[in-house]
């Protein structure tokens, strides 16, 4: 539960090593004693950020893409306390040269969507229970119109913004809220040997935009901002014209 002076008391992060969740959760009125869980795979080897030495910092070391492990880390997290905010940041790029190799395939859309999925409704399902929360589920713009050199990345990360959405609807009238985060290319270390896309962005900028998301409790937010008049005029253009485009 926040604060009386609405400050943010426990957050669960499934991604932990999330450069973006990270640099969020270092704009946000976070409490000094706040709870924060990281969650996911290495993280007994990973070194906390200064950003984070103020808070009681736990990591818990599991595979998100093993649900049920995952669903029980979830599950332990919220019976510990209640969680006032989630954040869904963990993904797999996959290969783009090789995203229909059956292995590339098949992972991209298991750690993507499947178990995405399935852990975004069993939070939001236990923030039901205890009556509020806000959950901040990092989309993609790539899910908007499929491009041939990562349509399968964009469809793992479209079919979760689609059940985001469904769940956005489910709370209406609720205290639970869920903020859909659209990026475009963000300079990233998981980014780093890849060529940036047009209005390529960095961490902070994602960053700020996120946190004045979920301040706000907007439904969808993208990064950087000029990437919502983009996409909607992509959508719109007749499919030979895209062709051209997306070569």
């Amino acid at each position: 539960m926040l604060s009386k002076v609405g400050e943010i008391q426990s957050v669960q992060l499934l991604g932990g090593k999330s450069d973006m969740a990270l640099a969020t959760l270092a704009k946000l009125p976070i409490s000094k004693n706040a709870r924060v869980i990281l969650c996911g795979r290495d993280m007994n080897a990973f070194e906390i950020p200064d950003t984070l030495s103020m808070f009681q910092v736990q990591k818990v070391e599991v595979d998100l893409a093993d649900t049920t492990k995952a669903m029980l880390i979830i599950d332990e997290v919220f019976e510990g306390g209640d969680v006032d905010l989630a954040i869904i940041a963990y993904a797999t790029l996959g290969s783009e040269q090789f995203q229909l190799n059956h292995e590339v395939f098949a992972k991209v859309l298991h750690n993507n969507f499947y178990s995405q999925a399935l852990l975004l409704n069993q939070i939001n399902s236990r923030m039901s229970h205890q009556i509020s929360g806000q959950i901040l589920h990092i989309s993609s713009v790539a899910g908007i119109r499929p491009r041939k050199v990562n349509f399968v990345y964009g469809a793992s990360k479209f079919g979760v913004d689609f059940i985001a959405q469904g769940l956005q609807k489910q709370n209406v009238g609720s205290n639970v809220f869920i903020t859909i985060l659209r990026p475009g290319f963000v300079h990233t270390k998981i980014t780093i040997n890849m060529s940036p896309a047009p209005f390529a962005t960095n961490v902070s900028a994602v960053a700020k935009i996120a946190a004045n998301g979920l301040r706000k409790r907007k439904r969808i937010v993208y990064a950087p901002r000029i990437l919502f008049p983009v996409m909607f005029i992509l959508k719109l253009l007749p499919e030979r014209i895209f062709r051209i485009l997306d070569k």
